[in-house]
């Protein structure tokens, strides 16, 4: 059997650092070698499992690796709150199940590049590798999380401080345009259900039957007004899973041909999907694991070439 062609989403962001709110005026800043050097630390001493949401999650950092240009992370990322998985054969159309103990759970990789020099804002560039539990926010709270111990504090005027960081999306220039512009078309919800035609209980004819919602967007936006309105569709969309079981955006392009894309108003990340860049890798030999126990290089040279696409 041929393996499959995998590919990745790559995230595109902006990482900043500074002083938390406590640190005096004399303080000295943060710079994004004392990221570096704390995550090694930890890896050296063993010391990098953060657990969090009710010691259902945990997240690492395994590696990490000095480049020229930039620093590559390999971020892990445990969820205990899964099932176990199906896998289907699509030439015996046969099932292989694999349960799962209740003290397991999923394993995914992520790699995380940071470019090393800061732009004129002092904000470093950072190409996120995504995949579940792994996503702008959870990426930063990883990073304040590692300094969370005296051993990586200063101390200014008898103040003991650390850093926290933040990381805003790079804007998805597709996105933006077409707020701007007004060629946001609309905003399509679509979930199939089953409907029992003859209205009985034993042996019911069943008849597939789609419930369809659109919002239409007939003005231009700004792009605080979108995320808005999209924060609120998606709070609405996941208390109606029996509408919101896929959702599409339509915009028209120059040549007025009306595109239409597919997003996933279930995630907690619908802001990235529809504003952040993203670019998406593929094409890898051998092809992409769920976990890849350790850094691949072809990968880094992808996030590398996007990183000089936007300007990194």
């Amino acid at each position: 059997m041929p393996l499959p062609t995998s590919f990745r989403r790559i995230i595109v962001g902006k990482l900043t650092i500074r002083n938390i709110d406590n640190a005096p005026d004399t303080a000295q800043n943060f710079v994004i070698g004392d990221l570096i050097d704390a995550l090694e630390d930890r890896i050296n001493r063993h010391n990098f499992y953060r657990s969090y949401i009710n010691e259902s999650r945990l997240m690492w950092c395994s590696q990490s690796e000095r480049m020229d240009q930039y620093f590559c992370l390999m971020l892990e990322v445990g969820n205990k709150d899964v099932t176990g998985v199906s896998f289907l054969d699509f030439d015996t159309k046969s099932t292989r199940d694999i349960n799962k103990y209740d003290n397991e759970g999923s394993h995914y990789d992520s790699h995380i590049l940071i470019k090393r020099e800061s732009d004129e804002y002092d904000r470093h560039l950072i190409l996120i590798e995504s995949v579940p539990g792994v996503s702008l926010s959870s990426v930063r709270d990883h990073l304040t999380w590692v300094f969370r111990s005296p051993r990586y504090e200063r101390v200014a005027d008898d103040v003991r401080y650390r850093p926290i960081f933040a990381i805003d999306g790079h804007q998805s220039k597709t996105i933006r345009d077409a707020l701007q512009r007004g060629t946001l078309q609309d905003i399509e919800l679509i979930a199939p259900r089953a409907n029992n035609v003859d209205g009985l209980d034993e042996d019911p004819i069943i008849e597939q039957v789609t419930n369809e919602f659109r919002l239409t967007v007939n003005r231009r936006l700004s792009q605080h007004a979108a995320q808005q309105f999209f924060s609120r569709l998606y709070r609405w969309a996941i208390n109606r899973p029996d509408v919101a079981a896929q959702a599409f955006v339509r915009i028209k392009g120059e040549n007025g041909q009306v595109k239409r894309t597919e997003i996933d108003p279930n995630r907690d990340d619908i802001l990235e999907q529809m504003f952040v860049q993203n670019e998406v890798v593929s094409g890898f030999d051998p092809p992409l694991e769920q976990r890849h126990n350790t850094i691949r290089q072809d990968m880094v040279d992808r996030m590398a070439e996007i990183a000089m696409m936007v300007g990194g």
